[in-house]
């Protein structure tokens, strides 16, 4: 084609309102150009999916479902009915506990996820998961409960229990008979936790609503996210995802673009009770140091001062100044009476002082040490003393009344409730 011919051709097309079709005609090199940036991002995209694929294919049948029952516990059938009715049951003559006659049981269950950890057979899981099945604070089942654990495709499997540490909400399982661990179910590295970055890949595998092999993919929205753990009130470090999360996920693996579990799957922020963008996994790191423990074995009982603290840096700046309190270090807000650190003699906040709405604990002793080391969060102080056993001595200075004084406190296991089903 001349250049008379291009030309002619263009003005008509101009005419005609088809220059965009004629000038990609006349330039027949711009195709490629076009062609090849669609046939990249389209590459982009496949190898995005592909990944995802070939995490879940390698480490999706280390997944397990886990299924908890505990049968035969006795139920007021009346317990759970309006008033209106229990008086419509005693109308017709039947009897006030038992509108139906015979005693009745009732049968508890519960199901959550699990993964591999070993290729001896193990299996990390939350311990809310497995908690209704246990006595007390031990890791022996109530009569008439079992736990199975269900890999892809296969049957149900019995499991004992090996070690609990209720405080980080984790629990360590073991196949009754190794040599039933499936070929392809491989064990799943940890990760390093403290190398999560934000708006990196995050995939969910569990089985919420007792839906198996459930894959849901997101990103990790946030690091660090300090909230105290529904089960035992510990605050914990969480790692933060809007990959979909619900009940019966619990337990599974949070993996990353590597196929690394950067946190066990453990809680969610819903109003009602299902997904809405927030879900709350256990960091890795913080597994990896609960780990050799569970493998001990037994009911894990951390040993505790006995306060409960607020970081100063948490504290509005104007209020830090008002208080004359430094930037670092933590108010003791309140100490359990009979605890290590009412012993020592630690007291809690006197009074609070409002601001922005909101009410700041003050008077109490600020600590601004623990063996030496600066505290700059919660974090730091109940990482170490967590780090510690029962009868261990933490020196801790503290700032009182605007002066330094060197405390001493004996670690102790504080009895409570623990044993209780939340």
């Amino acid at each position: 084609m001349n250049s008379r011919a291009i030309l002619a051709g263009a003005a008509l097309a101009c005419a005609l309102g088809l220059w965009t079709v004629v000038a990609l005609r006349a330039y027949p090199a711009l195709e490629p150009v076009v062609a090849a940036h669609a046939q990249s991002e389209q590459q982009q995209r496949l190898a995005y999916e592909q990944n995802t694929i070939d995490v879940v294919k390698r480490y999706g049948p280390s997944v397990v479902a886990i299924n908890v029952t505990v049968r035969g516990q006795r139920v007021n059938p009346m317990e759970n009915l309006p008033p209106e009715l229990r008086r419509f049951f005693r109308q017709f003559g039947m009897p006030n506990n038992n509108p139906f006659g015979q005693p009745q049981q009732r049968t508890i269950q519960a199901a959550g996820s699990g993964f591999v950890v070993d290729r001896e057979g193990q299996i990390l899981t939350n311990f809310h998961v497995i908690s209704n099945a246990l006595q007390g604070d031990t890791t022996h089942l109530v009569d008439n409960a079992s736990i199975t654990v269900q890999f892809p495709g296969g049957d149900p499997l019995p499991v004992k229990v090996v070690g609990v540490d209720q405080s980080y909400d984790l629990a360590l399982l073991q196949l009754e008979q190794p040599n039933k661990l499936p070929a392809g179910a491989r064990p799943i590295p940890l990760g390093d936790s403290d190398r999560v970055q934000v708006g990196e890949k995050a995939i969910a595998i569990g089985n919420p609503f007792a839906l198996q092999s459930t894959v849901t993919q997101g990103i990790v929205s946030a690091i660090n996210r300090r909230q105290q753990a529904m089960v035992s009130g510990v605050p914990i470090p969480y790692v933060q995802t809007d990959a979909a999360i619900n009940p019966g996920n619990s337990g599974g693996p949070l993996l990353n673009s590597q196929g690394q579990v950067i946190g066990v799957n453990d809680e969610i922020l819903a109003p009602n009770g299902t997904f809405v963008g927030v879900g709350l996994a256990i960091p890795s790191n913080l597994v990896k140091t609960a780990l050799p423990k569970l493998r001990q074995g037994g009911f894990i009982k951390k040993a505790e001062i006995g306060v409960t603290i607020i970081p100063l840096k948490d504290y509005p700046k104007a209020v830090r100044a008002y208080l004359r309190l430094p930037d670092d270090g933590v108010m003791i807000v309140h100490v359990i009476k009979g605890s290590p650190g009412a012993k020592a003699g630690l007291h809690g906040a006197q009074f609070s002082v409002t601001a922005g709405g909101q009410q700041w604990p003050a008077g109490g002793d600020i600590i601004l040490k623990a063996n030496g080391k600066p505290l700059h969060d919660g974090g730091d102080l109940q990482n170490l003393v967590f780090s510690k056993s029962a009868g261990s001595k933490l020196h801790l200075t503290v700032l009182s009344g605007g002066k330094e004084r060197r405390v001493t406190v004996t670690l102790e296991v504080i009895k409570s409730d623990s044993g209780a089903k939340r």
